[in-house]
């Protein structure tokens, strides 16, 4: 259980009350769910460098069912920030 001490301290860190972005965050990477998209566009609460740090301390957990599926989804998910940062 320790290596998964860093990735929960990451999800429920301040404000706390936007854990529920990294559990569907972690639910989207594993292919639980089709899009990480959340009601209200919660998602967009934790900026992609909190995510990042979620995505990496996820496969550093092995907490990544599907690593290849996870990493693809990280890069659509920067390539997205990046055309929002840009427009």
């Amino acid at each position: 259980m320790a290596p998964t001490v860093p990735l929960s301290r990451a999800i429920f860190e301040p404000p706390t009350y936007h854990y529920k972005v990294g559990v569907a965050f972690l639910a989207w990477l594993n292919g639980l769910q089709p899009h990480f998209a959340m009601l209200g566009g919660l998602q967009r609460q934790r900026p992609p460098e909190h995510l990042i740090r979620v995505y990496e301390l996820a496969a550093a957990a092995g907490a990544l069912t599907q690593p290849e599926l996870a990493a693809g989804r990280v890069r659509e998910m920067l390539a997205r920030s990046a055309e929002i940062g840009r427009g």
